[in-house]
């Protein structure tokens, strides 16, 4: 194990006691798995077929008072205003570049081409068409009024009725952005307040729509499912949210591409996790997540959202009104209109006639007609040309798991920072300044070099401290002459130009950095599509061909597949089968445990490498 890692007895304490092994036996209903997003919360009991899933945002009414403004989380990620009218001149190149690319692709055994319709052709019928005045759609409860404007707080679908006109009442927060707790520097934006967001969203999913009283959490267990790539603090923020703010009786965590693997079925996997504002690939194999093989990089189903509606609007989009930066229902609209529309089949070409239907403020419905070609598939194709991405941002960071010793916790006892100061090296401390090494002198050294650091003694039984090889080498290149750069992770998913790369190369990249051989050969043999954005048709064979064409020669087969079930649901679902397995017992971790152990015993029963 090359994380480092302090004995239980470093402080003196007792160590943390196991599991209890006389616990009662686990009820599926009595057990309650969370799965938070950037845009969406999936939640239910583990003995649910399906969970319940609704937006995770909160809308609080706003006091009017002279100089405060309204604060708005967008649903999809903004557009780049820094140069608005480069941005649209560049965009254009790449759209003219990824139409070329599919003028050559073959639809049939016949070796025939596609054909594209011109977009001035789709607008000037689009630009012709008007909205058509209809009846509410079936299902649609007219009686009851459409916006709840006495409510001092909105979830779910109210904060998705919000015009431009309505959400300047209230202010909007989304507790979670691009994959991690959204912190920031604005209006409800600490560590605290969003704390308080999850609270108020996850109290309303359970109580209101699950029926589940608040007062009861006590005889209920809680699974969260957590990001490959997190950060350990929000993690303990978490767990005494649900333990201590919310009071479930237990809980623990696991991570959502290790749930997934459970949901789908399989031992071991390249999971690929598409979601609304991020996409993250991780490495399993026997249930645990491959450290070095985790990335999370910042697109995701919603600049996809943004790329089609600059398709559209090339076209003459008939709702010229839309503003998905001020209305969220142009913004739901939006995210419906891809999912309706968007797939990755080149076989489909021509002009398509489309039809969408949007309520307006004053409560008459439209119905409008419009025609799209080729912008359906250039759409998604943005995951594979990811320059039409730089609409919503041009640089965009990649994040890979900080290593422990580099997420200093101010109340984790046990963290690097606690081991370099109190670790002691050849008979001095880890935090002396004093050191000195002497030079090599043996057989093929060179003059003058340093000696390397020999591997860290104790003092003695009472204080052992173990401090791994990695952070030996680092003292010895901070005490060499010669420094040398750190090679971040990170950097291998960006090419020559800054520019992140698309999805395939990732999934190459981060596989690449398994530990050998016959594991990149099972992870690009099992290659499973999750989340929400995930499950555009045509977009796992379409992956699988890009992947395909990369490997020729090196002798590995490349799989690509979905499960049956909805892409986005896969992880809650094995998160749901995980809860209710006998070796599961030993994760738990009680209200008693976390209040008397706090971060330890969380530390020694995650199933993952904290």
């Amino acid at each position: 194990n090359r994380r480092s890692r302090a004995s239980s007895t470093s402080s003196g304490r007792q160590p943390a006691p196991p599991s209890n092994q006389h616990v009662q036996p686990l009820e599926a209903p009595k057990i309650i798995v969370i799965h938070p997003g950037s845009q969406h919360l999936r939640i239910g009991r583990a003995a649910d077929l399906n969970p319940l899933t609704l937006l995770h945002g909160v809308a609080y009414r706003r006091r009017r008072l002279e100089g405060d403004w309204p604060y708005h989380d967008p649903l999809l990620p903004p557009l780049d205003n820094i140069n608005p009218a480069r941005l649209q001149v560049e965009f254009e190149e790449q759209r003219l570049a990824v139409s070329r690319i599919l003028q050559h692709c073959v639809v049939d055994e016949q070796n025939r081409l596609r054909v594209a319709t011109p977009p001035q052709q789709l607008a000037h019928f689009n630009r012709s068409s008007m909205a058509e005045k209809i009846l509410p759609p079936s299902g649609v409860p007219d009686e009851h009024p459409w916006l709840d404007r006495d409510a001092p707080v909105l979830f779910d679908d109210q904060i998705l009725r919000l015009s431009a006109f309505d959400a300047r009442d209230y202010d909007i927060h989304f507790p979670i952005k691009r994959g991690e707790l959204n912190v920031h520097k604005e209006k409800g934006g600490s560590l605290q307040a969003t704390l308080q967001h999850l609270e108020r969203i996850w109290a309303y999913a359970l109580e209101v729509r699950l029926k589940i009283p608040l007062r009861e959490l006590g005889t209920h267990c809680a699974v969260l499912v957590v990001n490959d790539v997190y950060v350990r603090r929000h993690l303990r923020e978490m767990v005494t949210l649900l333990l201590q703010r919310l009071g479930f009786r237990r809980c623990f965590l696991v991570q959502d591409s290790v749930a997934s693997t459970y949901g789908a079925g399989i031992g071991y996997g390249c999971v690929v996790d598409i979601g609304a504002q991020k996409t993250s690939i991780a490495c399993i194999e026997d249930g645990i997540s491959q450290l070095d093989a985790r990335v999370r990089l910042h697109y995701g189903g919603g600049d996809i959202d943004q790329v089609m509606l600059m398709l559209l609007r090339k076209c003459g989009f008939p709702y010229r009104e839309c503003s998905v930066q001020d209305s969220y229902v142009d913004a739901r609209l939006l995210d419906e209109l891809k999912e309706r529309f968007c797939h990755l089949n080149a076989s489909v070409c021509g002009a398509h006639e489309k039809t969408f239907t949007l309520r307006k403020q004053n409560g008459q419905w439209l119905r409008y007609t419009l025609q799209v070609g080729d912008e359906a598939i250039m759409a998604p194709m943005a995951l594979f040309h990811t320059e039409l991405l730089n609409i919503t941002g041009r640089t965009r960071p990649v994040c890979t798991q900080q290593a422990a010793q580099d997420q200093y916790d101010c109340e984790d006892c046990f963290d690097g920072e606690y081991l370099k100061e109190t670790g002691r090296k050849n008979g001095a401390r880890g935090g002396d300044n004093g050191l000195h090494l002497p030079l090599l002198s043996g057989p093929g050294s060179a003059p003058g070099s340093l000696a390397r650091p020999q591997l860290p003694v104790t003092a003695d039984d009472e204080e052992l401290i173990v401090v791994d090889q990695e952070e030996s080498n680092s003292n010895f290149q901070q005490h060499s002459n010669q420094p040398q750069q750190p090679v971040l992770a990170n950097h291998c998913y960006h090419n020559s130009l800054g520019q992140v790369v698309p999805l395939d190369q990732a999934v190459i990249r981060s596989i690449n950095r398994c530990a050998n051989y016959e594991t990149k050969r099972k992870m690009f043999g099992s290659i499973l599509l999750v989340g929400s954005s995930a499950k555009l048709p045509g977009l796992a064979a379409w992956l699988e061909s890009r992947i395909s064409q990369q490997m020729q020669g090196t002798g590995a087969e490349v799989n690509v597949f979905t499960k049956g079930m909805e892409a986005g649901m896969v992880a809650w679902k094995g998160a749901a089968i995980m809860s209710v397995l006998e070796s599961a017992r030993e994760l738990w971790i009680s209200q008693q445990d976390w209040q008397r152990h706090g971060l330890r015993i969380l530390r020694e029963r995650s199933p993952f490498l904290w």
